[in-house]
């Protein structure tokens, strides 16, 4: 960890303060106190950029507060955990080259593996979706199916059948629990193979035929 400033200001203590997360703060999703980046030192602001980056793995709180700093440095690891982390923080990162690039053939290209990578708990899943609902291309779609068929992973399966519902307009969220729609989202999973092909042919006829 990198010295702290000999006089550190209010500001940079209470961001530092926010940094230590407990088990109660991970379990409810605190951030960090991002406010308390607009009172610190220009010194500071490169003492936290430091501390952050030299750190293998991000995790989502780091790169919104990387995203803060703003500096030079704090970009160029932001960019590199969108290449290397397929996690929620990978994801995170990989949201701000959306933006700034706009949806281009090598940023879909690398989405769709990220997607093919989606596990339910990397805490990647909300934000994937999220980028796949702005972004629904062919391509797109094709991976979600994909994933709802062959992934190992029982939560994807089912959240990404319930997505493509979504995507179809078949329902209006993807926390899918209706009646008409979760028992075949269920034998997406089941280990009855007649069940799970019947499952995955409704599923490819909801796609074929969408409302919207």
């Amino acid at each position: 960890m990198l010295s702290p400033p000999e006089t550190p200001s209010p500001a940079y203590l209470r961001f530092t303060q926010s940094m230590m997360i407990d088990y109660d703060k991970w379990r409810e999703g605190a951030p960090y106190d991002l406010a308390a980046l607009a009172g610190i030192t220009t010194e500071e602001r490169e003492l936290l950029t430091g501390e952050i980056c030299q750190r293998s793995s991000l995790d989502w709180r780091d790169v919104e507060a990387l995203r803060a700093l703003a500096t030079p440095k704090a970009i160029n690891r932001i960019g590199k955990a969108a290449e290397k982390q397929t996690d929620g923080a990978g994801i995170e990162a990989f949201r701000d080259e959306v933006e700034t690039y706009g949806w281009t053939a090598d940023i879909e290209r690398r989405f769709i593996q990220k997607l093919e990578a989606a596990a339910s708990m990397a805490g990647a899943l909300d934000r994937l979706y999220d980028i796949a609902e702005a972004h629904p291309s062919r391509a797109v779609i094709a991976q979600i199916f994909r994933n709802a068929r062959i992934s190992s992973d029982h939560t994807v399966r089912y959240s990404m059948g319930a997505l493509l519902l979504q995507l179809a307009g078949h329902v209006e969220s993807r926390d899918v629990f209706d009646t008409d729609h979760r028992p075949h989202l269920l034998n997406l999973n089941s280990a009855d193979y007649a069940s799970c092909k019947a499952a995955v042919a409704w599923l490819q006829d909801k796609i074929a035929t969408p409302k919207r």
